[in-house]
C-alpha cells in the first residue's frame, strides 16, 4: 500500500488513478491517513466477502455469495 500526501495526489491525480487500479493508495493529511484509493472492483468483492462472512452462520444450502451479489448488482444498476 503506497502513502501519498493530498497535495501530492492533487498535483498527480491522473496517476494515482491508474495506479489504484492494481494497489491501493493511502491519502494523509499532515502525517494521518485520511482515505483509502481503491479500485471499485476490489471493493466491491472485499465487501462481498464481509457480507459472507456475516450470513455464513444462517446457511440453509443457499449460495450466499452468489444471492448478496445479484442483489448488489441489482441495486447497483448492473
Amino acid at each position: 500500500m503506497r502513502k501519498v500526501t493530498i497535495t501530492d495526489l492533487r498535483n498527480n491525480l491522473s496517476h494515482f488513478l491508474e495506479l489504484s487500479a492494481t494497489e491501493d493508495i493511502q491519502i494523509t493529511k499532515k502525517g494521518e491517513v485520511v482515505a483509502i484509493l481503491t479500485s471499485p472492483d476490489k471493493a466491491y468483492y472485499q465487501n462481498l466477502n464481509n457480507l459472507y462472512g456475516c450470513l455464513k452462520e444462517y446457511d440453509n444450502g443457499e449460495n450466499y455469495k452468489d444471492v448478496i451479489g445479484e442483489e448488489i448488482m441489482r441495486r447497483c444498476g448492473y
